[in-house]
């Protein structure tokens, strides 16, 4: 069986992200309250699914959890993408998880890449400020070895 904390992968996840995107990373939902450095240089929001255990009875225990991560990048003026800051953000969540890749195992966990998905949209956080958003959708695959 999986003994996996969805603590322990937040805390992987937000070291993945944090300073290799921003400094300014949250868990699960964006903040009540924003900082200046939210709104104007925008953050990112990491959120874990449900975990898959597909452990064995060899005492092989393994799993794998959907994960999200969802750049906020606060607009030039008048609803105008800031394409440099989008670029910014898309190129350093790509590269937090090719990284991530490369060093596959580490501490537990890798990424799946064939299941790598992302989008874009537009939101209003929950402090009434407009943003436009890159979302990425990856598999975290947790291995341990008893």
């Amino acid at each position: 069986m999986l003994n996996e904390s969805r603590i322990d992968i937040y805390d992987y996840l937000y070291n993945l992200f944090y300073d290799v995107v921003t400094k300014n990373v949250y868990s699960m939902r964006e903040p009540q309250e924003l900082t200046k450095s939210d709104t104007t240089d925008g953050f990112i929001v990491i959120r874990v699914g449900d975990l898959i255990d597909a452990s064995e009875f060899s005492r092989h225990a393994y799993g794998e959890v959907r994960c999200y991560v969802q750049a906020f990048v606060p607009p030039i003026s008048r609803g105008r993408l800031d394409y440099e800051k989008y670029k910014v953000f898309e190129d350093g969540i790509n590269t937090a998880i090719s990284l991530a890749m490369e060093a596959e195992g580490n501490g537990g966990y890798s990424i799946q890449e064939d299941n790598i998905l992302s989008s874009d949209a537009e939101e209003t956080s929950t402090a009434n400020n407009s943003y436009f958003t890159f979302i990425k959708s990856f598999i975290v695959i947790i291995d341990e070895q008893e």
